[in-house]
């Protein structure tokens, strides 16, 4: 697999059917969408991102392919009383 530097700024390393295949990262105006070489469109369910560039996190973010985590606010403490 290549280095994740040398990737260009739309290619996603995703896990399609238990394989990894190399994926292009295609921003229309309301949603992201991942395909491949034979222009294949790939639901969030059906693609799990394994290596992407760090400006395409947010527009993977916006298509589904990454979770959204909730903010961490409930304070909690894991100590014996």
């Amino acid at each position: 697999m290549m280095p994740l530097d040398f990737l260009p700024s739309n290619r996603v390393i995703a896990r399609v059917d238990g394989a990894s295949h190399p994926l292009r990262l295609e921003c229309a105006s309301d949603a992201a969408v991942l395909v491949d070489a034979a222009n294949t469109r790939f639901n969030p369910w059906e693609a799990q991102a394994l290596d992407w560039p760090p400006e395409a996190e947010a527009d993977l973010r916006r298509g589904g392919y990454l979770p959204v985590l909730p903010p961490d606010d409930e304070l909690w403490c894991n100590c014996a009383d």
